[in-house]
């Protein structure tokens, strides 16, 4: 099987790429800059450009089963859409290329029909009203889009990554269960690519911790 992934040299998207070598997948990794790349595999293809060159991306998306999208949006020091934008090229791409699987991320702002009130899904939310406003919009238009899209998606949603070891105990939630919100980026990394061979949480929104 061959994965495309994008955002492959950030803390999650290493990872991802990572595993997805160990466990013998091809991996196509999109990058802006590739001199950080620090993997070297046979099995590892990259391609350099940025979110919004539709040839490009399409070029990276050949010949492969499935997209992960581990491209973060900018917290603080915000400029532009550049990450929806990139999703709209994504989708039209994945659409030319007959690819239909799509694993993406974001956080419990996004709202999803299985949640249960509770702190876990409240809170992040109002507080990113007030001091994330603009990722905050963007990410629930990156969700519309994908949802209503023809793909076969799903979205990891997480609350607080951390640089910390891989620990193989992740839960998932729905607000519905308690969880820990610190999981480390790895781990995370391992939940995403888990997704490609299971049919589990398609078109589903799984809340992530430990």
């Amino acid at each position: 099987m061959k994965i495309a992934i994008f955002g492959a040299t950030g803390g999650i998207g290493k990872f991802v790429v990572q595993h997805a070598l160990e466990r013998g997948f091809i991996v196509n990794a999109y990058v802006r800059n590739a001199d950080k790349v620090t993997i070297h595999h046979p099995n590892l293809e990259i391609h350099t450009g940025e979110l919004t060159n539709y040839l490009k991306i399409k070029a990276a998306l050949s010949g492969c089963d499935v997209v992960i999208w581990c491209v973060g949006i900018p917290m603080k020091k915000y400029v532009g859409t550049v990450s929806l934008d990139g999703h709209k090229i994504l989708l039209q791409a994945m659409v030319e290329c007959g690819i239909k699987r799509l694993i993406d991320w974001g956080t419990p702002s996004i709202p999803f029909k299985k949640d249960k009130k509770s702190f876990t899904t409240i809170f992040p939310s109002l507080i990113a009203g007030i001091a994330l406003k603009q990722a905050k919009t963007e990410m629930l238009s990156i969700a519309r889009l994908i949802t209503a899209s023809t793909v076969e998606w799903t979205i990891v949603r997480f609350i607080a990554p951390k640089n910390s070891p891989y620990k193989g105990n992740i839960k998932t939630s729905y607000g519905d269960s308690k969880l820990k919100w610190s999981i480390s980026r790895e781990d995370i990394a391992v939940f995403m690519l888990d997704q490609v061979t299971s049919k589990k949480y398609i078109y589903s929104m799984p809340i992530i911790g430990t």
